[in-house]
């Protein structure tokens, strides 16, 4: 009897491991694009391929203006199952922040991911002060979004800031979700 339940304890263990290995899921990045508000921030990244596995973002953020709780971001998704540019909207409420309280619950949930930041604001800093802020060759850190929320495919996140109820930044990122 004992025998059966660590055969069956090890067998569990394994399968665990396995489907964790072999159904998990991998962020690439594709591209990176800013649309509007270039004279607020301007996000000059890109995209570029890092060997034949992976891909990061390499560039420089500059804030033209001093970020405070009025700036509200906002953030819609879209998929593309067959991964051809076709994008859906996923029906996904995600709320809308001020600027400071979004950076510094980016801070507080994901310290290890924005280590990558250079020369970024200070936890509970507000006003973000005018700055340049670096990104050197970083990927997409696929551990911040859990694997059951993810499919195969194209995904595209676009950010949009309004101040005021005007929109006055835009951008979009597309990363291609795998098997890991």
């Amino acid at each position: 009897m004992i025998h059966r339940i660590a055969t069956v304890s090890v067998f569990t263990i394994v399968l665990f491991c396995w489907c964790r290995q072999v159904c998990s899921k991998k962020l690439t990045l594709e591209s990176f694009e800013q649309t509007v508000g270039e004279d607020v921030m301007w996000l000059d990244l890109r995209v570029r391929k890092y060997n034949r596995t992976s891909s990061v973002i390499n560039g420089t953020i500059h804030l033209f203006v001093d970020g405070t709780n009025d700036y509200k971001f906002q953030l819609d998704l879209f998929y593309s199952r067959l991964g051809n540019q076709q994008f859906n909207h996923v029906p996904m409420k995600l709320p809308t922040a001020g600027i400071c309280d979004f950076m510094d619950h980016i801070y507080t949930s994901y310290p290890k991911e924005m280590q990558f930041l250079v020369n970024g604001p200070e936890i509970g800093e507000c006003p973000i002060n005018r700055r340049t802020m670096y990104i050197f060759d970083q990927e997409f850190p696929t551990e911040a979004i859990p694997d059951r929320l993810l499919r195969n495919g194209l995904w595209k996140a676009l950010v949009r800031c309004h101040l005021y109820g005007k929109e006055i930044i835009n951008y979009s990122i597309v990363l291609k979700a795998s098997d890991n």
